[in-house]
């Protein structure tokens, strides 16, 4: 007889993320306020030319500040600056400084270090905001009292590493000395701060953001989740290189017009990497180019075996399984700019074969790099809006897949310039595929409705309460009730299998032990503004339900649940699950934990649990 959930069991929970989200209030601003706060930075490090675009005046989203700084969203810590550095609060709202657009660049200034990650910070906070239309909050546990913010530390500790901690609530950048035999532009011996580096600071705050929005992708249930952590934070300081318009034009004209040969573009941490490095042999930490020549392959003939992509292998370490997820979108992204640039070469009267041999033009330079700039925004957008459309646990980057293709195929119907068709086809030459789909095909691969018509009670938009803008809920009783709508009705027994939850006096799936209640993780409004012009509006949500497994006398917690879509009149669009009956999950996460993510996980007598500070420890393994 099949073991049943208690009926009398609560059927759901709404956790304390919910309020949460209410925690983090990004400033509003005052209509005689700027819009804007001009601020210099290295546009990727130190080691780059001003000739190259090394230095820019970036707009960052104007706030008021305390000295620190210390904003609505991040506060920056000026402790524990090594020799000989010195820091003490910067005031940013200095008249002084103010009109000369922030400190000047330079890495002898330890105040300028604490101008450079709050810049960063920001523009990254901005740019998840603007793809999802709603402010981001933070997955770290509320103060007794005041904001809650984001700490974020310079000179966190002695170390070649940075890290984003859930635990401490902060960002923690190190620094430390290169080799007596340095590589690339770095001195003998010479300090290395990996807070100046434009994509350290990047990649850990889109840790952090990650985090916020998708709590579960923390816990490394199988390799492709924590390598989708680091490939997705690499795609996001990828893309944002692309803001930088002197760097993108010097790129373009140094590689004669082409994206992927401007290593300036397409290389990750290249000061950061040279300190590394060893007996002088410079090399950048990461790339978004694994194939040199193929990179804009745009042809359905497959690459020979001695000039291929990296592909897809489940005994990757993590980082390295996380660069072939760069490496397929990035792919994507020059193949429509290929697409897109060849127009700009004919009009010329240049070959657009002919690309990386002959000189161009400052005109066409300019307008290939544009293009270029525009196409990488749009790449952004999509990355980011995709996260809506993940399932809550378990992330496979096959399912990110299907979420890229919803993500783009809600706005752009089209797909005039295939940008769908583009990332299906990079994805499938790295062997990167769906689960349970059969055809490598568009209207196969993305997201379908429920096969019935669902509609929450109390979450029509008409409905709902807001604070000024659809992106920001009334309050937090606002979030609790819209959480407590939404668990009523994926728990009610007539729908809870199409939620894929077990609902209380269910029989329990095979080799589950025990179901705690469904808990509510987020509700959030998200906003997006599709190329045509329409403006979407859509309620997200995140329903999951950690079970207990037992497997070889051994147990452990696997989520399953959904990530639920929402139309403004309260109908289910998606539900995008993730099963507690999968055999192929549970030995899947099973061998993982015993296996290539043992370093994430103890053991607690037969049971498995999580080690705290997952991505510190997996920024260790590199």
């Amino acid at each position: 007889m099949a073991k049943k959930t208690p009926p009398s069991a609560r059927a759901y929970e709404v956790s304390d993320r919910v309020p949460l989200q209410a925690a983090v209030r990004p400033y509003q601003r005052d209509r005689r306020a700027p819009l804007v706060r001009p601020l210099r930075i290295y546009t990727l490090d130190p080691s780059v030319s001003d000739r190259l675009g090394g230095v820019a005046t970036v707009l960052v989203p104007y706030e008021k500040l305390e000295p620190g700084p210390i904003g609505s969203l991040f506060k920056v810590s000026w402790d524990g600056a090594p020799a000989p550095l010195e820091a003490g609060a910067l005031d940013l709202d200095d008249p002084h400084v103010l009109l000369s657009s922030g400190l000047s660049p330079t890495p002898s200034d330890g105040r300028f270090h604490l101008q450079m990650v709050y810049a960063v910070c920001s523009l990254t906070y901005a740019a998840f905001r603007r793809a999802l239309g709603r402010d981001i909050g933070w997955a770290t546990a509320a103060p007794a009292e005041g904001p809650l913010r984001l700490v974020v530390r310079p000179f966190g500790f002695r170390g070649r590493n940075a890290g984003y901690s859930r635990e401490a609530g902060d960002l923690s950048f190190g620094y430390f000395r290169a080799g007596r035999e340095p590589a690339g532009f770095t001195v003998q011996e010479g300090l290395i701060c990996t807070a100046l580096s434009h994509d350290i600071i990047a990649h850990e705050t889109t840790h952090a953001l990650l985090d916020g929005l998708r709590s579960s992708f923390l816990s490394p249930t199988n390799v492709d989740v924590p390598a989708f952590h680091e490939g997705f934070a690499d795609l996001v300081a990828l893309f944002l290189h692309f803001t930088y318009a002197d760097v993108v034009e010097q790129a373009i004209r140094e590689s004669r017009g082409s994206v992927t040969r401007g290593s300036l573009l397409t290389d990750l941490a290249r000061e950061f990497g040279y300190g590394r490095s060893r007996a002088g042999r410079a090399a950048a930490l990461r790339s978004g180019v694994d194939v040199e020549g193929v990179a804009a392959f745009d042809s359905d003939v497959p690459p020979s075996k001695d000039n291929g992509p990296k592909r897809y292998d489940a005994t990757m370490e993590p980082h390295a399984l996380g660069s072939v997820l760069v490496s397929a979108v990035f792919e994507a992204f020059t193949t429509v700019v290929k697409r897109k640039t060849e127009r700009f070469f004919r009009i010329a009267g240049l070959d657009p074969h002919a690309v990386g041999r002959a000189p161009l033009s400052d005109a066409l330079v300019k307008a290939i790099a544009q293009e270029a700039s525009d196409v990488a925004g749009q790449f952004l957008n999509i990355c980011i809006r995709a996260l809506d459309y993940c399932p809550p646990a378990d992330m496979e980057l096959g399912e990110y897949l299907r979420a890229l293709m919803t993500a783009d195929g809600d706005l752009e119907r089209s797909d005039k310039w295939g940008f769908r068709e583009a990332l299906m086809r990079s994805f499938r030459r790295r062997h990167i595929f769906p689960a349970h789909v059969q055809f490598m095909t568009e209207d196969a691969v993305r997201w379908h409705s429920p096969e019935v018509t669902l509609r929450v009670p109390g979450l029509a938009f008409r409905e709902l309460r807001f604070d000024g803008e659809p992106g920001r809920a009334a309050d937090v009783e606002e979030l609790v009730r819209q959480a407590h709508a939404l668990g009523r009705f994926v728990t009610d027994p007539r729908y809870a299998r199409v939620f894929q939850l077990v609902a209380p006096g269910a029989s329990l799936p095979k080799g589950v032990i025990q179901a705690p209640p469904a808990l509510v993780q987020s509700v959030r409004v998200t906003r997006r503004a599709a190329p045509d012009g329409r403006i979407l509006f859509d309620l997200v949500a995140e329903v999951t339900q950690s079970c207990t497994i037992q497997r070889e006398g051994e147990l452990f917690e696997m989520n399953g649940g959904c990530t639920v879509v929402i139309d403004p009149q309260g109908e289910v669009r998606y539900a995008i699950y993730k099963r507690f009956d999968s055999e192929r999950r549970r030995a899947r996460q099973h061998a993982a934990m015993r296996g290539p993510l043992k370093a994430f996980w103890r053991k607690s007598g037969r049971r498995f649990l999580l080690q705290p500070n997952v991505l510190r420890r997996l920024h260790a393994l590199t």
